[in-house]
């Protein structure tokens, strides 16, 4: 077992989370059998204590302390960089660093330090020929230990030129693997790969049982690499066998040559021919954080930062999950009564291909009661036409307290689905439960911003429609944006909420501010239906504009009405329906159409009057 971390000793900022798990690893014990190993905290990676959980027993013991505490004018801190366990035994070394009251590096066994100082010690191992030997890395020195970590007296093996090492091979504790100056992967000091090499905490080096096969993780240029060596790490024998944008996490079987998983995001790749290639083994609900085998049996543990998963070849079983921190529901606040209102935008592009927008009313969604179904308990959440792709008129939804998941009933399924999983990571997909391999939205991007007059996390999803559509979820306010473009489409943006009684911005209701504005349309327009996909119902606008010819008698200059048709088409071109057939006047119009009786596909709808003539697609997705 290796778990490798690299940190600068300066410390400008920690981050505090919600406690999570920050890795997993494990071990096999004579006495008590599977250990499994793992960081549980709420301060990151290094900050977080190491805990061992016996499968067998199920009792979690706290093995390695860490924290970080920061007052005015101080901190004090306790950092694990790097751990291993002795063979066959319950015993292990561990290095870090320590602020109290000044910045120094460990090295300790089991969780009592037995030797200090300023070299910064950030990585530690134990050879495999002789358990009493164990190295501690700092850099570009050594220091070894010849009695099992308990002492470690000034080594013979001095500063390695232009090599800073990384791992001791298992099959020789002469052989160390690390990177040179030039970023590039070297064995005692000479390059073997001249692939770059970024060294962080995901870094790691495994060694199959045929002491031949060498598997390494790193971060190269444009993400992570998987690359395997199959003559001991020597030159010309490295291969790039997996690329990801994302960390990587991988794990072998001790006792069976060849067999390797593969951790990339929520998907579990197997090998069984030392990496060389994969196959999809199995998928977690969220992203994987680490892996362990369970040597010579069928069995594998995966974490994500909520749970810890028993995997076989026929099941997945929850082992351990953590409480979800009642914080991650301020995504999505539902509570009977709670109300969101939103300014709608129409959107269209200007031939420059510039945006253009206007104000098309005021849009609501309101929890309206809550019911029970199949001895569940739903909100019923209804909306005026957002954006329908997604958020539908009327919703069943249901908060899972104890994962931190909404799931939507659907009524047409008889069954409830994942809606949204408010521990999301960047990349987690949602699938559509109509078409159960079709992704439906993910998350692509998470940041701050000024929201409701405060500075809010923000969590931006997009959506897999034949449009440019997502939408948006702010912090403590719930939907923030929905979006639909095709060319034009609508945008409708919070500009206030009601949760639990307490309002936030201005929840005034306004059906329209174009009398207001006075706006007299001066061209023929059609608009794109919003939403598109949409199920069952759209909307669809047009404009009619005054013209100087021919006005009517009973009307002023300008004001003649037109006969104006605009009717729906299938993907055949036979007419199926008549929304408009009539003289209008000038002005802005919108309508809303109801295909509830018309089978799911694609329709063209046109407008005519006059001599123009406009037309535009839709989707109708059941």
């Amino acid at each position: 077992m290796k778990s490798i971390v690299f940190s600068l000793f300066l410390i400008s900022s920690i981050l505090t989370f919600s406690q999570t798990f920050h890795s997993l690893d494990g071990n096999e014990n004579p006495l008590d059998g599977t250990n499994l190993i793992y960081r549980l905290g709420v301060q990151g990676f290094n900050y977080s204590p190491v805990y061992i959980l016996n499968v067998n027993t199920g009792v979690e013991t706290k093995i390695i302390d860490a924290y970080y505490n920061s007052y005015p004018g101080s901190e004090t801190a306790k950092a694990i960089l790097d751990f291993e366990f002795f063979p066959s035994s319950e015993d292990f070394v561990n290095c870090g660093f320590m602020i109290y009251p000044d910045n120094h590096s460990y090295i300790a066994r089991n969780d009592t330090i037995v030797y200090g100082g300023m070299s910064g010690f950030n990585r530690i191992d134990i050879s495999k020929q002789n358990p009493l030997k164990v190295f501690a890395f700092a850099g570009g020195p050594l220091t070894r230990s010849f009695d099992g970590g308990y002492t470690y007296p000034e080594d013979s093996i001095g500063l390695i030129t232009n090599f800073d090492a990384i791992s001791l091979a298992d099959f020789d504790d002469n052989v160390l693997f690390g990177i040179d100056y030039d970023g590039q992967l070297a064995k005692n000091a000479v390059v073997v790969d001249t692939s770059k090499f970024f060294f962080d905490q995901y870094t790691k080096f495994l060694y199959d049982v045929n002491q031949f096969h060498i598997y390494r993780v790193n971060k190269t240029y444009g993400g992570y690499a998987l690359s395997v060596s199959n003559n001991k790490g020597e030159a010309y024998t490295w291969t790039k066998a997996y690329e990801s944008n994302d960390p990587l996490f991988i794990t072998i079987d001790s006792l069976q040559s060849g067999t390797i998983y593969l951790a990339d995001g929520r998907r579990i790749y197997k090998s069984t021919n030392n990496g060389f290639t994969f196959y999809n083994y199995k998928d977690l609900i969220s992203n994987i954080i680490g892996l362990y085998k369970k040597p010579g049996s069928d069995i594998l543990y995966a974490s994500t930062q909520y749970a810890i998963f028993e995997i076989t070849p026929d099941s997945i079983t929850i082992i351990k999950s953590l409480p979800t921190s009642p914080d991650v529901f301020q995504w999505f606040p539902l509570a009977v009564g709670n109300r969101w209102v939103f300014s709608s935008y129409w959107k269209y592009y200007n031939p420059s291909g510039t945006p253009s927008y206007q104000f098309a009313g005021t849009k609501y969604m309101d929890v309206v009661t809550d019911t029970i179904i199949e001895g569940k308990q739903y909100f019923i959440l209804e909306n005026d036409l957002l954006n329908q792709f997604v958020f539908e008129q009327r919703m069943f939804l249901r908060v899972d307290s104890i994962s931190g998941r909404i799931f939507r009933y659907w009524e047409t399924l008889s069954n409830e689905f994942l809606f949204h999983d408010l521990n999301a990571e960047l990349g987690d997909t949602v699938y559509y439960p109509l078409y159960p391999e079709q992704p439906y939205y993910y998350l692509w991007n998470e940041h701050e911003n000024i929201f409701l007059n405060e500075m809010r996390m923000i969590r931006e999803y997009f959506e897999y429609a034949p449009c440019g559509c997502y939408h948006w979820l702010i912090k403590g306010l719930g939907l923030g944006t929905a979006v639909f473009d095709e060319f034009g489409g609508a945008e409708d943006n919070l500009k206030g909420v009601v949760l639990n009684g307490v309002v936030y911005g201005d929840t005034s209701f306004v059906v329209s501010v174009e009398d207001e504005k006075g706006t007299i349309p001066t061209e023929f327009k059609l608009y794109q239906n919003y939403p598109n996909p949409f199920n069952p119902v759209t909307k669809i606008k047009y404009t009619i504009p005054t013209s100087p010819l021919n006005p009517s008698p009973y009307q002023g200059e300008g004001q003649r009405e037109r006969l104006v048709t605009l009717k729906v088409y299938d993907i055949l071109g036979n007419e199926v329906a008549t929304l408009v057939n009539e003289e209008k006047p000038a002005g802005n119009y919108d309508l809303t159409w109801n295909a509830a009786s018309f089978p799911s596909g694609v329709y063209f709808y046109q407008l005519r009057a006059d001599d123009f003539v406009q037309t535009r697609k839709m989707v109708l997705l059941k």
